[in-house]
């Protein structure tokens, strides 16, 4: 598929009484974004707010950032989420606009451990790239014994549409640069490489919940997809639920994927992207492996794999697995992978045991545990919020929280840090064994 992606750059958010792109500013009207909520019947209220870097601001029950994006031409918008017809995302033209993000929270108590946070100054701030630009906050409030699966699904409609207004209110100017992502012409003379990207499954499912994240369908227990590389940074793949190290807004800037397109046809031949989930058993795992294996030899002809893995110590076991299969098949393979136990190091930790997969990237530890110091504004929850972090949890029915107050000092984790970690390598952070 060919897509183009046109950026423009946007300096600074403010409101304003109606939603435009002027002067490198994008100005945006609270009462638009209001009336995207009169559609959703499990909102309450609707707090909206900016954040901008070097602010004393800490934003916390993050579940997601979005960039503003919309089609311009080709497939619709986040097709299966914003539209019922799931048309095929990825031809045609795109408009992004960098330098401002949207961030997502989830006021509600439900799976809390996997909520986010971050801070827009201080220690983290300078190795977040979230954080270094300005931030239109969304915080919808449900109503009363709302129910999470209805609740969860709306801030993510919210959040997206929120993204494809801002988007096309640059339509009025003129890109600053168009990429061009085309993997239509394959090179077999030279070295063939795959993507194995495994996603969200149905590891942490609870009350027969399934996020319906593949063009807004759930994928529990799917056996691998092949896909193109131009679907997935254009809006096929779509979070809704809980922060888990990933983002709306890295995914559509997948940095695996755009290097690979923009490495295609000079130095390597882009074979394609493989889908995978988590397996929680071993018979799944395993029939998975050789799926993945053999659509990686037969299908795309690959001589080379990088596979990526989502949370957990079953997606580690998932990914070492494919490496595993595909190396047998004569596929060199290189897994991407974090480790669980901020304690240990990648020697013992690294879960991958097959001797066959001996080349493993390390993109650091979940739980590696700083203080950060108080600020002097919370976004994202009420002035009284408690901050949860990794090693907090909810009791009484997910209804009360424990954790220190989230505008005093806190202690964190990498993991809980929204922009600090990605499977998908977008973070600045690197891995060091001591």
């Amino acid at each position: 598929m060919k897509l183009t992606v046109e950026k423009i750059d946007a300096k600074d958010l403010q409101f304003a009484d109606k939603t435009y792109f002027e002067n490198e500013v994008l100005y945006v009207s609270k009462e638009d974004i209001l009336a995207f909520a009169k559609d959703e019947f499990c909102f309450e209220t609707l707090k909206i707010d900016i954040a901008r870097p070097g602010e004393s601001v800490r934003i916390i029950n993050v579940v997601d950032v979005v960039q503003p994006r919309c089609k311009v031409s080709g497939s619709t918008d986040f097709p299966g989420v914003l539209s019922e017809e799931c048309e095929i995302a990825g031809n045609g033209v795109a408009r992004a606009v960098t330098g401002v993000g949207i961030t997502l929270c989830q006021n509600n108590t439900y799976w809390s451990r996997k909520w986010g946070s971050y801070d827009m100054s201080g220690e983290c701030a300078a190795i977040n790239p979230y954080a270094k630009m300005p931030q239109l906050v969304i915080e919808p409030m449900g109503v009363e014994d709302v129910d999470f699966r209805d609740y969860r699904e709306g801030i993510r409609r919210i959040g997206y549409k929120v993204s494809v207004m801002l988007a096309k209110a640059t339509l009025v100017e003129k890109p600053e640069k168009a990429c061009v992502l085309d993997n239509e012409t394959q090179y077999p003379d030279l070295p063939s490489i795959a993507y194995s990207y495994q996603i969200y499954s149905k590891q942490y499912d609870t009350q027969n919940y399934r996020e319906p994240m593949v063009y807004g369908n759930a994928i529990p227990d799917s056996l691998p997809l092949i896909m193109q590389p131009t679907e997935v940074i254009d809006g096929a793949i779509s979070l809704c639920g809980g922060f888990r190290c990933v983002t709306t807004y890295e995914i559509m800037n997948h940095p695996i994927i755009w290097e690979l397109m923009e490495r295609h046809g000079k130095d390597l031949n882009f074979a394609g992207v493989l889908i995978t989930v988590t397996s929680v058993e071993a018979t799944h795992r395993a029939l998975c492996a050789k799926m993945a294996a053999s659509l990686l030899k037969n299908v795309l002809h690959a001589d080379g794999l990088i596979v990526t893995k989502g949370v957990g110590g079953a997606s580690t076991l998932c990914v070492g697995a494919i490496a595993s299969e595909a190396e047998k098949l004569g596929i060199r393979s290189v897994p991407i992978i974090q480790i669980l136990n901020g304690k240990s190091n990648l020697d013992v930790e690294c879960l991958i045991s097959e001797s066959n997969v001996d080349s493993i990237v390390c993109s650091g530890t979940y739980y590696h545990n700083f203080t950060l110091p108080a600020v002097d504004t919370l976004l994202g929850g009420p002035e009284d919020a408690l901050y949860l972090s990794g090693d907090d949890g909810v009791i009484g029915g997910h209804k009360i929280a424990t954790g220190d107050p989230a505008k005093g000092v806190v202690r964190s984790t990498y993991m809980k840090q929204v922009g600090l970690m990605s499977q998908i390598g977008y973070s600045y952070g690197k891995a060091f064994d001591y």
